[in-house]
């Protein structure tokens, strides 16, 4: 009676692969995800503090390309862009969630709807982002972003108990803009909605690394002001350039004709 049972079963699954070819429904998908992921001109008024802290945000070449204005390629999977679009999703809730609760400053967007999201701007360097929220604690506003992540990355910075080091770089970024001594990184695993939270102060070794940015992007506004294009810093084939969005455009352009060095990390502050 059973083998009879499971024979029936596996007739039925068998029987539905007339239907449809299933790995071509996956791969329509999937082509969905990427669709709009097509080579565009695009010309940067601005550094932006996500993409400075982060692979080939730390080339002086890449700014002053996409200063000058170029065609950008996305290397994005459709994976990639499916974790973007659940990452903001969750934001989208998180966010919610401490305007329900009263912590966060609320903001009107752009179709005039309550947002805890607002704008960075700052002219020397030119600098432009969003903050995620403007919270508020014992009567004293605390820079608050956001992050989530899979299960595995979550438990990880649970055990280590520190943050992501580029995490804190655009933290503290919007911090110096907007005159904060105080933030805070809202981590949630995205399997379970679990969070984790993580203070931010000013230190020393912050301090450092925040000046020589700002100093650092300074310089490289003015190489691309002055058309002074800056050497290369990495071999084509680095991590770095893997999936910048100018990659096509450098390693067909001049050798350069300044040195600058490309954007350090904290070790390189201050202890």
């Amino acid at each position: 009676m059973t083998k009879n049972l499971i024979k029936q079963m596996m007739k039925r699954a068998e029987d539905t692969s007339h239907i449809l070819d299933s790995a071509a429904l996956i791969e329509k998908i999937n082509s969905g995800y990427i669709a709009k992921q097509e080579p565009k001109y695009t010309k940067k008024k601005t550094f932006a503090p996500s993409s400075l802290v982060y692979g080939h945000g730390e080339c002086p070449r890449y700014w002053y390309f996409a200063f000058e204005g170029n065609i950008f390629e996305s290397n994005s999977t459709p994976y990639d862009v499916a974790n973007m679009t659940a990452g903001t999703k969750s934001h989208d809730r998180i966010q919610q969630a401490m305007l329900d609760s009263g912590i966060a400053k609320e903001y009107l967007d752009d179709d005039n709807n309550p947002t805890t999201e607002f704008k960075v701007v700052n002219d020397d360097p030119p600098i432009f982002g969003w903050g995620d929220a403007m919270i508020n604690m014992n009567d004293e506003d605390i820079v608050g972003e956001i992050k989530t992540m899979k299960s595995e990355a979550f438990e990880n910075f649970k055990i280590k108990n520190e943050p992501a080091e580029y995490h804190v770089k655009q933290l503290i970024i919007y911090m110096k803009v907007l005159k904060k001594s105080k933030g805070v990184l809202i981590y949630e695993n995205k399997n379970n909605h679990d969070l984790l939270v993580f203070p931010i102060e000013v230190t020393p070794k912050y301090k450092e690394w925040i000046d020589n940015t700002f100093d650092w992007m300074r310089t490289v506004y003015k190489s691309w002001k002055d058309k002074q294009l800056p050497q290369k810093n990495y071999r084509a084939n680095s991590k770095i350039c893997k999936n910048c969005p100018v990659k096509a455009v450098c390693a067909t352009a001049e050798p350069g004709v300044v040195k600058i060095k490309s954007l350090g990390g904290f070790s390189e502050a201050v202890q």
